[in-house]
């Protein structure tokens, strides 16, 4: 099914916007809000997981460090 619902294309400058959200009742502005910053954390982790992204590790290699390091603080648990 198709539809040709029209669409518009309006632009608001900051103060604009923000004075249509502050019209919105508190449980409307809160989901705004929550969606807003919903929006931001995946932006965010995006360019987190961006900037650490390597092709140098692999699983196994990761796991094989932890083991590495699980075992030496063993030994030094009991080297005490």
């Amino acid at each position: 099914m198709t539809t040709n619902a029209p669409t518009l294309n309006l632009q608001f400058t900051y103060g604009q916007l923000l004075a249509l959200a502050m019209q919105l009742d508190d449980e409307d502005r809160f989901r705004l809000c929550r969606e807003l910053t919903r929006g931001l954390r995946s932006e965010s982790l995006k360019a987190i997981r961006e900037a650490f992204r390597t092709d140098e590790l692999d699983e196994e290699t990761i796991i094989a460090e932890c083991e590495a390091v699980r075992q030496k603080m063993y030994e030094e648990q009991f080297a005490r």
